[in-house]
């Protein structure tokens, strides 16, 4: 073979692929493709590099190609399929996967994709079936075990899903959906932090409108519990709204918390290694500030204090948010932060007018929680 050869250049490319260098695969592949239309593997390569580089439409066009060279090949139906469920199209995925098992029922990844599909489709009884099938056939396949973390977290997670998880994990070191189940696995060994990712799963499932009720639920209870202000029953209740409300959106920094404290901090990448140090630090800003407040008579600190807890629960949950608008919150957090310095020091200093940062950085705290909600 010559390096011009193309299926030299099509095994190159799947060797750049391995190392995750997507983009000097797809520059190789594509040149491979380029030499060989004809080359349906050339086109798998290339259809796998651009969905390394999510080009996913691009992804989709270039393994129907593929296919259209090789329509027997079942790893090929499997790779549409992982195609479309990264492009959140499961159930045209699940038609891929079905063809693929047709052509070959041995196929443990075709087995492992189905699980994954039916996972998506809320067929959770199927994909147990699909996931026991590719385990059956391949004890060790990565995707297989993943699926079956996601399963045990949808059953309230702890050991099982743990187990599962950290399979993976062993299997493929460098795996991040393994990694991130195992995290969320470790978590869930918190009874209250299990309870959270079941409704949170649950949730997800839901149509968006029911999504955005439960988002407004408890500020519609708090205004509907106005009237009823100084009665023991509606004093009870309001607390109880405002602590979940509260422990839904700290739990999920206290626990990337505590994992950072133990042997499995290896778990976290670094976005939610960010957001916990974020949440330590509004948080702790937020109780020092409120001590001095307190100890020296100075009740503008009280709000501050608040508006600081609230910049912490955003900030917290800032590795959930979408990477684009993560920095428009983090933008926000740094200005939040230099206001709330200046207030600060500024009040202890005696400069008079600074009522109008503390409020700015009470209402952004607001602002940031809704924003990460929706973002």
């Amino acid at each position: 073979m010559t390096p011009d050869d193309p299926e030299l250049q099509a095994q190159l490319a799947r060797s750049l692929l391995l190392q995750d260098r997507y983009q000097e695969a797809h520059d190789v592949s594509r040149d491979a493709v380029g030499a060989a239309p004809e080359h349906a593997f050339a086109y798998s390569i290339l259809s796998a590099s651009l969905a390394g580089l999510e080009r996913l439409p691009e992804a989709r066009t270039a393994v129907r190609q593929a296919l259209a060279l090789a329509p027997h090949v079942a790893g090929l139906h499997v790779q549409e399929a992982q195609v479309l469920l990264a492009q959140k199209m499961p159930a045209e995925a699940l038609a891929s996967t079905t063809q693929a098992r047709a052509l070959d029922p041995e196929d443990a990844d075709a087995a492992a994709v189905q699980a994954a599909v039916f996972f998506e489709l809320q067929r959770f009884a199927e994909a147990d079936e699909a996931v026991h099938e590719a385990l059956r056939l391949e004890p060790e396949n990565v995707a297989a075990h993943r699926v079956k973390g996601l399963l045990a977290l949808r059953r309230g997670g702890g050991a099982p899903a743990v187990q599962a998880h950290r399979t993976a994990l062993r299997l493929e070191p460098t795996d991040s959906g393994a990694r991130e189940g195992l995290s969320l696995s470790l978590k869930s060994r918190n009874p209250l932090y299990g309870l959270l990712l079941r409704y949170s799963m649950w949730l997800q499932a839901q149509p968006k409108g029911l999504r955005i009720g439960m988002a407004l639920a408890p500020m519609i209870l708090i205004r509907a519990l106005r009237p009823f202000e100084g009665q023991l029953w509606a004093g009870v209740l309001l607390g109880l709204v405002i602590a979940a409300v509260v422990l839904s959106w700290s739990l999920e920094p206290l626990m990337n918390t505590v994992l950072l404290l133990s042997r499995d901090r290896h778990v976290l990448g670094r976005p939610e290694r960010l957001a916990a140090y974020s949440f330590l630090g509004f948080a702790g800003a937020g109780v020092a500030v409120l001590a001095v407040g307190l100890t020296a008579g100075i009740p503008i600190f009280s709000t501050l204090a608040v508006g600081l807890v609230l910049w912490a629960m955003a900030t917290g949950s800032a590795h959930l948010v979408r990477p684009g608008l993560a920095r428009v919150l983090i933008i926000g957090a740094g200005v939040a932060a230099a206001l709330a310095a200046l207030a600060f020091g500024g009040t202890l200093a005696g400069l008079a007018g600074l009522a109008v940062a503390v409020t700015v950085v009470l209402l952004g705290g607001i602002a940031a929680l809704w924003f990460t909600a929706f973002a």
